[in-house]
């Protein structure tokens, strides 16, 4: 296996998406990780911001923030 084969593997980052939601209790903030079904709520937005830091530790992300109509917003990475 080459080393560019490797660079590329060791650099794959999770994405976390940051959108408002219609939750139950108050959760009006949706952090989801893409190309999975997880997902938590929270009550702002800040709140899901912080989650996705601590979910990625160490690793790199990329973070896409979500307006209310759906649009993306602003992306960042972490990392």
């Amino acid at each position: 296996m080459s080393t560019a084969t490797l660079d590329r593997k060791a650099v794959k980052r999770a994405i976390f998406h940051v959108q408002p939601c219609d939750g139950t209790d108050g959760n009006k903030w949706d952090l989801h990780k893409f190309r999975t079904s997880k997902h938590q709520y929270f009550r702002t937005q800040k709140e899901a911001l912080a989650a996705a830091h601590v979910a990625v530790g160490s690793q790199p992300a990329h973070v896409v923030m979500h307006a209310r109509d759906g649009h993306a917003y602003r992306e960042f990475d972490l990392n």
